[in-house]
């Protein structure tokens, strides 16, 4: 039977010893009392049961985690991966329409802009790994069944030759996380809101570059200088334009007015992951 030593940990038991004595600081500092203990033990329970743990460390910690990780890198900027992600999403070859229900709510945005690297070379054949809620702040697998629509406004989407993307997809709504469970009930106690403002995620590959995770944010949106998690970055909002001219809505094959936004992603060199 084998034991584990200190020193055979060296990062773990670093990181340990730091924590705890932060957290005895802590108790320390604020005179912690038994009741307010074991409220944070039940409290700590009942996020585990729930499933929860995902969701509060991405609304209060991972755009630190973020800043931390990403400090020095050059480039689109980077943000949060949040809770909603699902890796062996489809494979789509840019333009294309994302999978979605056939009454898709809220109005037609075409997404579109290139992957280049950060010496202004194009990058052909780079994956867009998109997904985002739906117009009314819904994402599939998740708030949306699984059945009802299969990834619906999800997709891993190829860049072509000149390294553009086109993606056909729907107007994100802003949305409140979870409320109902206990990082909404502590939300709630602390007197905040739950809302994100409206975006897009992005994971962005390429073999001769660093992976990009990230999110676009929806310019004009009223959450967007108090996301809940703190994600937003000024260089990543970015403004829609709508198109009501009938012949450009007949051209697209479409019945209605529709929204264009262009964004460029632009990857440092190297092979680092984003996650």
């Amino acid at each position: 039977m084998s034991s584990t030593k200190s020193h055979d940990k060296p990062r773990l038991n670093e990181l340990f010893d730091d924590l705890n004595a932060t957290l005895k600081g802590f108790i320390g500092k604020h005179q912690v009392t038994y009741a307010e203990f074991h409220r944070a033990l039940a409290f700590l329970t009942e996020v585990g049961e729930k499933g929860e743990t995902p969701l509060l460390f991405d609304v209060f910690l991972e755009s630190t985690v973020d800043l931390v990780n990403n400090s020095e890198r050059s480039g689109t900027a980077t943000a949060v991966e949040g809770p909603f992600y699902l890796r062996d999403m489809p494979e789509l070859k840019s333009p294309c329409v994302l999978p979605h229900r056939t009454d898709e709510p809220g109005d037609v945005l075409i997404f579109s802009g290139t992957v280049r690297s950060t010496e202004g070379k194009a990058l052909p054949g780079a994956i867009v790994d998109f997904w985002q809620a739906d117009a009314e702040g819904n994402y599939s697998h998740f708030n949306i069944p699984k059945d009802e629509a299969p990834f619906n406004l999800r997709a891993r989407v190829k860049s072509d030759d000149h390294g553009r993307f086109e993606i056909q997809t729907w107007v994100p709504s802003s949305y409140e996380i979870p409320k109902h469970g206990p990082t909404g009930a502590l939300v709630k106690a602390l007197g905040r809101h739950a809302w994100r403002p409206a975006h897009l995620h992005a994971l962005v590959q390429h073999p001769e570059s660093e992976d990009l995770m990230t999110q676009i944010f929806i310019q004009g949106d009223r959450w967007i200088d108090s996301d809940i998690v703190g994600a937003v970055k000024e260089s990543l909002v970015a403004g829609m334009q709508k198109h009501d001219d009938p012949a450009e809505i007949s051209k697209r094959g479409l019945k209605a007015p529709f929204y264009t936004l262009e964004f460029d992603f632009v990857l440092p060199r190297g092979m680092k992951k984003a996650a």
